[in-house]
């Protein structure tokens, strides 16, 4: 760092790096990590989606039964905490086909076979015991509460709500951001190639220099993403959401943290490579001193 008409370049290059390769590391974890059907299945299962999903079913129905007549487990026994998490695992593999553009729209279906069969069932019992006329208002009766628990059920299986996003929307706009995120990726990897290689040429009469702002590049990328995150998960911040729904508040919360955690471990890995380079920047000016002593 003698030559000070390189001084300053070497740290506006520097500066310029920490948020390209800031930007860089948090677009390819939101791509590769965040945004993907992996990272939502994890959830699922670390928040056991699946049971809270049909904890809620069971009391929405239990709550119905007094107002309809119709007993919970008419609907319960026709539904089955597997087919909850399967089609909570649908919704989440639905909206991520859309987004990748492999469908064109977002629907999501579960096989209402066996609910169908159930409610029918019930109806024509009843109907049998209290002499009931099966007519056209009998019918549509029966069509009418198969209805509403189907829609319900997918309700309560959309734990994180990709259906209303669609409804609104937001689906779609989405998918056109997603489409200029990448090419924004593609411009960050170019500057941070372009940033780096200006960097080693800044440094090529005295290469162990290199290790030095590459080294303060990662800590001060590290220290500036990791601890919001860190301070974020240690607070337990996102547990201070208020949502209504049981499985929502555990899907929603449950991703923030699970993301959040990600970002924090990255870049955690990030500042100590930072550390890593200016350890081997001062091994390799002490080897360069001691030849110097050497040769004197």
């Amino acid at each position: 760092m003698t030559n000070i008409r390189l001084y300053f370049p070497k740290i506006i290059l520097t500066f310029l790096l920490i948020f390209l390769l800031t930007g860089t590391e948090l677009s390819l974890l939101i791509q590769h990590n965040a945004l993907t059907y992996k990272a939502f299945e994890t959830v699922t299962v670390q928040q056991n989606l699946d049971e809270k999903a049909y904890t809620a079913l069971e009391s929405y129905f239990q709550s119905r039964s007094n107002s309809t007549g119709i007993p919970a487990d008419v609907y319960l026994d026709a539904v089955t905490q597997e087919d909850m998490k399967q089609g909570i695992l649908s919704s989440i593999s639905k909206a991520f086909a859309y987004l990748q553009h492999d469908d064109e729209s977002y629907a999501v279906t579960m096989d209402f076979t066996e609910l169908e069969k159930s409610v029918t069932e019930f109806f024509n019992q009843y109907a049998e015991e209290n002499h009931y006329q099966k007519d056209e208002i009998f019918n549509q009766k029966v069509q009418s509460s198969i209805q509403e628990a189907e829609e319900k059920i997918l309700y309560t299986a959309d734990t994180f709500k990709f259906g209303t996003i669609a409804e609104h929307g937001w689906l779609a706009k989405i998918r056109s951001f997603l489409d200029i995120f990448r090419k924004i990726m593609t411009g960050l990897y170019i500057c941070t190639g372009v940033v780096l290689i200006l960097l080693i040429l800044c440094c090529k009469n005295k290469f162990s220099e290199l290790f030095y702002w590459l080294g303060l590049t990662g800590i001060i990328s590290g220290l500036l993403i990791s601890s919001p995150c860190l301070y974020l998960l240690k607070t337990d911040y996102f547990s201070a959401f208020v949502v209504k729904d049981i499985q929502i508040y555990a899907a929603v919360t449950g991703y923030l943290n699970y993301i959040t955690h990600l970002i924090s471990t990255a870049f955690i890995i990030t500042g100590l490579a930072g550390i890593v380079f200016l350890l081997l920047f001062s091994v390799m000016q002490k080897i360069t001193n001691q030849k110097q002593t050497t040769a004197e």
